[in-house]
């Protein structure tokens, strides 16, 4: 079963200590990276999140309602999701799939003002994009110049 919930400190242990292969690492930031930056902490419109796989820990991600949505979307009422990782030890089980199939209703819960939500990946994590492909994100035909490459901006809208 999977869960999305808020980040909690009883969680960092689990969340930080995964490491992501070479190819993964070079797409995504790892909890770590996030959790041991007080810099990004102190950003009180990023929230860190879990993906719990039968009440384990075994993913993270922030969803960000700072202006930095707007590089992806003209839309006020967007929240970015950035930083998603999941453990490798438990990629392959259908696990992210589920995250993603649940996170907007997990929006709507917990950010009842946001009807869309964006992010980019990377035009070469095929393998990303074609999981958001199949869980009703839309590539909006959209191009961000990343630190990483150029990403595909995808969207999500929230009923």
């Amino acid at each position: 079963m999977v869960t999305l919930q808020p980040y909690i400190s009883e969680y960092y242990d689990d969340l930080t200590t995964y490491c992501l292969d070479e190819e993964q690492t070079q797409f995504s930031m790892i909890p770590q990276q996030i959790l041991n930056n007080p810099e990004v902490l102190a950003k009180v419109e990023r929230t860190q999140y879990c993906i719990l796989y039968h009440a384990k820990p075994v993913g993270f991600f922030s969803l960000d309602t700072s202006t930095d949505r707007l590089v992806y979307t003209s839309n006020q009422h967007a929240i970015l999701l950035r930083a998603l990782s999941l453990n490798p030890q438990y990629q392959g089980k259908g696990i992210a799939k589920q995250a993603m199939l649940l996170l907007p209703d997990f929006v709507k819960t917990h950010y009842p003002s946001i009807d869309e939500i964006v992010f980019g990946v990377n035009f070469e994590n095929e393998q990303a994009y074609q999981l958001y492909l199949k869980t009703h994100y839309r590539d909006t035909q959209k191009v961000y110049q990343g630190v990483k490459g150029p990403q595909r901006v995808m969207s999500q809208k929230i009923k």
